[in-house]
């Protein structure tokens, strides 16, 4: 399974996930499929990080999406333009590259050490991501964080991810993001697509799809729907 294919199965996750929530509450089910996006997602901002040429403008790119994303955010899941209390989940995850961006800084020839340290290294950047109320918060940070620490040990990665999906840690559903896991187990580290300016389309249409069809949403409800 190409990084191509986890982007599309996370995409159309979340739009389903975000469809239920601002038009069909009542289908649960909807709710149920969107459990698996941000797994994916997360896994993505990894596999990004290992294979970025630049760095910066990776970071960049996560901010400018969270300042653009962040009023039709607000206004699909809160009704307001802007909403102090909860932040979009793009700086969530750039929250979590710029803790694994730090992490990889750490390499000891003790790997038990080298792990602790790594791991250490990320409490900041959840406790910042819980202080401003990012979507998913520090449970997402945390995410991202054990899925680069563990990037090579496939079976305890999949353990600590499933570990942060318990109720006890985020919302009673989140667990249905479970089988999320086996499609990133079955990645074989391609892109799936080239470079040039067809992958570059391809590349810059998961960024604007999110903040694009939140705002969509809006506009249906909030006028076609009246």
């Amino acid at each position: 399974m190409t990084g191509l294919i986890l982007k599309l199965i996370a995409m159309v996750t979340m739009l389903a996930d975000h469809l239920g929530f601002v038009f069909f509450p009542q289908y649960l089910w909807l709710r149920y499929v969107g459990r698996l996006a941000f797994p994916i997602y997360c896994f993505l901002i990894v596999e990004g990080f290992l294979h970025t040429k630049d760095l910066k403008a990776y970071m960049w790119r996560l901010f400018a999406f969270a300042l653009i994303s962040e009023i039709p955010f607000d206004m699909a899941f809160y009704g307001k333009v802007f909403d102090i209390e909860h932040q979009n989940v793009f700086f969530t995850m750039l929250f979590g590259l710029m803790a694994i961006a730090l992490m990889s800084l750490v390499n000891l020839e003790n790997k038990i050490l080298e792990i602790i340290l790594r791991l250490l290294i990320a409490v900041p950047f959840a406790a910042s991501a819980q202080l401003i109320h990012t979507d998913y918060r520090w449970v997402g940070v945390s995410m991202i964080s054990v899925m680069y620490v563990f990037h090579d040990i496939k079976g305890l990665m999949a353990v600590c991810a499933a570990f942060l999906m318990l109720p006890a840690f985020t919302n009673s559903i989140e667990y249905m993001g479970l089988p999320s896991l086996i499609f990133i187990n079955l990645y074989n580290g391609r892109r799936g697509y080239e470079n040039g300016p067809a992958g570059k389309v391809i590349q810059w249409s998961f960024y604007i799809l999110y903040p694009a069809h939140l705002l969509l949403f809006v506009l249906i409800r909030d006028h076609l729907m009246r």
